[in-house]
């Protein structure tokens, strides 16, 4: 526990300053946050040949294309993950291996997708204003209400959690630890609601925490679950107390989108 409070109270801070100030700090910091993860990623499955140059390539570029997407409706970085998955459909064909082609295939381009393209909505979010403090207060407040959903799950089902949510998955989820994280999100975006400029009824605000609550707690079990299938107990140990890149982007990497989407299709500002 002592290890992550201590890996929290310098990496919170590094966060939420580089969100501040945007590009370039926030676009390396994600770009290196992203890199990292992909190398996790592939190590999770030993067995699968992934080509980790070309997938670092693509990540890159989804970086680009979210620094640089700062138009609601500027969806370039879906046409590159739509290109890049068209280009390497011919791999599994060419690909001589009697054993693994598809899965190698698979691996390969999910993780990039998984990454890079999910994790550009960061980039997509903080620069859909022209990079005011409107889609600033919009990431902080998709960052802070995914922690705040962590972090009320974890503590309520330390406390009061009896019935378990998906055992054969994470066995330490609980029901009402999921219940107490979703009611984390609601009040944390209720208040943060009130508190941030967001440019939307605060109703709206705490509907896409409702949101956050549900989606957050989805990404921790497809994460939990991809460790269950490859034989890991943590992604990595580049974190102290919290495991590797992958165990803290769980939850992120789903509500960054979810939140962009809400934000630009559904409440535009």
């Amino acid at each position: 526990m002592t290890q992550r409070i201590l890996t929290a109270l310098v990496g919170v801070p590094l966060l939420i300053g580089a969100i501040w100030l945007g590009f370039p700090w926030l676009t390396i910091l994600v770009a290196i946050t992203a890199l990292l993860g992909l190398w996790e990623f592939y190590r999770m499955a030993p067995g699968v040949k992934a080509v980790l140059v070309l997938g670092a390539v693509w990540v890159l570029l989804f970086m680009v294309a979210g620094q640089t997407a700062d138009d609601l409706y500027d969806y370039s970085p879906h046409l590159l993950l739509g290109a890049g998955i068209l280009l390497t459909v011919p791999w599994p064909i060419l690909n001589r291996s009697k054993n693994g082609a598809f899965s190698t295939w698979a691996h390969s381009i999910g993780g990039p997708a998984y990454l890079g393209f999910l994790l550009a909505h960061a980039l997509m979010l903080r620069e859909f204003d022209g990079a005011a403090d409107t889609s600033r207060n919009w990431l902080l407040f998709a960052l802070l209400v995914t922690f705040a959903t962590d972090t009320g799950s974890y503590f309520t089902g330390r406390v009061l959690g009896t019935h378990p949510m998906a055992p054969a998955i994470s066995p330490g989820k609980t029901w009402e630890g999921a219940f107490g994280g979703f009611l984390w999100a609601v009040a944390v975006a209720a208040a943060l609601g009130a508190v941030l400029e967001l440019s939307v009824p605060l109703w709206k605000s705490s509907l896409v925490g409702v949101a956050v609550g549900v989606v957050a707690q989805m990404g921790d079990l497809v994460e939990s679950r991809f460790k269950r299938a490859t034989g890991v107990k943590d992604a990595g140990t580049i974190l102290p107390g919290h495991g590797g890149i992958l165990d803290r982007l769980d939850s992120i990497v789903l509500t960054l989108p979810v939140v962009y989407y809400l934000v630009a299709l559904v409440f535009k500002p």
